[in-house]
């Protein structure tokens, strides 16, 4: 059914049809992907659309950048942290108790 006039059924689901539970439309379905076509049971990729290998490669590539950003800053905040520490003289303290 169409929400806010977009169709973001896959394919794969049979309208209409009549069975004694929730899932027999759904019988044709490998798997469900929004907008999306969906691949062929017990295939790799056969039917997969080309959305799927943009998406998986835009989500890669957003979660590589956003953790080496992540590990940049947590060592630029560790470093300021410790020139912090030695300017006060705590460093050698704690070093001196070890």
């Amino acid at each position: 059914m169409p929400v806010g006039g977009w169709d973001s059924a896959p394919g794969c689901i049979h309208h209409g049809v009549a069975g004694p539970d929730v899932y027999t439309p759904y019988k044709d379905c490998a798997d469900y992907f929004t907008f999306g076509h969906g691949s062929t049971l017990g295939t790799f990729a056969d039917g997969v659309n080309s959305s799927y290998w943009v998406l998986t490669a835009i989500g890669f590539t957003v979660m590589c950048v956003f953790l080496v950003w992540w590990v940049m800053l947590e060592d630029k905040k560790l470093t300021a942290q410790a020139e912090h520490l030695r300017a006060a003289g705590i460093s050698s303290s704690i070093h001196a108790d070890l």
